[in-house]
């Protein structure tokens, strides 16, 4: 009997999908907390699966490892999860899940690969040494592109939110003066609140907000002194290269504050000359 796998949670939009990595690099998805997340029913998605020609060979049950001790768990081969979703109809999702289902169909098979792909084994053939440094260094070049842009959407999705915010807090700020600031900062409260009861190995979305922030202020003043480059690309890249990260949300807890100081030594660095 095989030992149990441990599980790997990937947060996704402030969801957390769920994944295990086989011992030959197969990823595979828990089905269950992927049709909790959609909220859809898990007894008829696995009565579709089993009757569809390419899917059903992708489903499994496994021993996963968890923070609750061994479980029994369908899994999803992460090469399927497009397919699966592609076949989801939106009348099958609450209309409030809508939007959400189309985020997973669009992104969900990226994000979880590129988590765990620094775990993934290299089974092919040998190669001459210089044709492997040659395909590494590509290899870091496609990779830290993609992170590069998958932070730049971030950096743009959270700034929205930011100005969202704001003319919301504007709005928000009338009605409180009208009702004798009876309300005021319940939002706030009940954020920080939720943080503390349910921490997480990740960084939480105020955290993340707060990284952008400190981004945002450095591709500005470093704009300030040489405006022919874009500097957003530059602070996206070392962040990569430094901390191994390509989204806002797989920054680990023990990585906010190393962040964050590398953050304010480059500007007090851009400061000072």
């Amino acid at each position: 009997m095989s030992d149990p796998l441990p599980q790997r949670i990937v947060p996704f939009y402030g969801d957390e999908v769920v994944a295990v990595q086989d011992a030959d690099g197969t990823i595979l998805v828990l089905f269950a907390r992927l049709c909790e997340n959609l909220g859809i029913d898990r007894v008829s998605q696995v009565r579709r699966i089993q009757r569809h020609s390419v899917l059903h060979d992708g489903l499994v049950t496994i021993d996963v490892q968890t923070e609750g001790g061994q479980q029994v768990a369908q899994c999803l081969r992460l090469d399927l999860l497009p397919l699966w979703l592609s076949g989801l109809q939106a009348r099958r999702v609450k209309a409030e899940l809508q939007p959400k289902l189309v985020q997973y169909q669009r992104e969900a098979a990226t994000v979880l690969w590129q988590a765990f792909k620094p775990q993934l084994l290299i089974t092919e053939a040998p190669l001459a040494r210089s044709e492997n440094q040659a395909i590494q260094q590509l290899q870091q070049i496609a990779e830290m592109g993609y992170a590069i842009a998958r932070m730049a959407e971030q950096q743009i999705e959270l700034q929205r939110q930011q100005t969202a915010l704001t003319n919301r807090v504007d709005v928000a700020a009338r009605v409180i003066r009208d009702m004798q600031g009876q309300l005021g900062n319940v939002e706030v409260r009940l954020g920080v609140l939720e943080d503390q009861i349910h921490p997480a190995a990740y960084i939480t979305e105020a955290q993340a907000t707060e990284v952008s922030n400190q981004v945002k202020a450095l591709a500005e003043l470093l704009t300030g002194t040489d405006r022919a480059k874009n500097h957003y690309q530059g602070i996206f890249a070392e962040l990569y290269r430094r901390f191994g990260v390509a989204s806002y949300k797989l920054i680990r807890q023990e990585q906010y504050a190393a962040v964050l100081a590398f953050l304010a030594d480059w500007r007090t660095s851009v400061s000072t000359t």
